[in-house]
């Protein structure tokens, strides 16, 4: 204790008191930017980075197919419109008139136009992919989500810019984004 005094006792008070006000600036500097982050005024979408570390740890082939129909279905639409792409899909696995795998769904015989284009299904987009892999997490492992409430039966939709030969004779339940979900 006498040795810490002794250091002490050699800083000048005038010197003590600037070094002292200085912690006190940066202390206050580094609180105001740790707060800003937590309060930030912007409007926050749901997005992937809520999920990253959840969707590292969730990896399965089913998964990975969910993933892959909401990412080229739906990746330019909002987090609603992906999850519903999602909760779709997996509505038709519950179906009997569907196969019974998501990987078996997707594939199915002209179901998904990305599957069957012929184009490159390469993942371009990282960050959508991302998104997409979090969407499916989202609604494989929560199935009371108000959104899969909504859908419920829901095994139909088309983007809002095409009119398939089907859809007249289906009834519409909603809108969301660019695609019409039928029953």
């Amino acid at each position: 204790m006498s040795e810490v005094k002794e250091r002490v006792s050699t800083i000048p008070v005038v010197k003590a008191k600037a070094l002292g006000g200085v912690v006190a600036i940066a202390g206050l500097c580094s609180m105001g930017m740790m707060v800003k982050g937590h309060t930030s005024h912007q409007p926050r979408e749901k997005t992937e980075q809520h999920y990253k570390d959840y969707v590292k740890a969730f990896n399965s082939t089913e998964m990975e197919w969910l993933a892959r129909n909401i990412y080229h279905e739906a990746r330019g639409e909002s987090w609603e419109g992906m999850l519903a792409v999602g909760v779709v899909t997996l509505n038709r696995v519950k179906s009997p008139d569907y196969p019974d795998t998501i990987e078996r769904v997707v594939k199915d015989y002209k179901q998904f136009s990305w599957f069957w284009d012929g184009k490159s299904d390469r993942v371009r987009n990282r960050k959508a992919w991302r998104k997409a892999k979090a969407a499916a997490a989202e609604v494989m492992l929560n199935p009371d989500h108000p959104l899969a409430g909504e859908l419920k039966g829901v095994i139909y939709y088309h983007a809002d810019y095409v009119a398939p030969y089907w859809a007249g004779t289906k009834q519409e339940v909603t809108t969301i984004g660019n695609h019409i979900f039928y029953m």
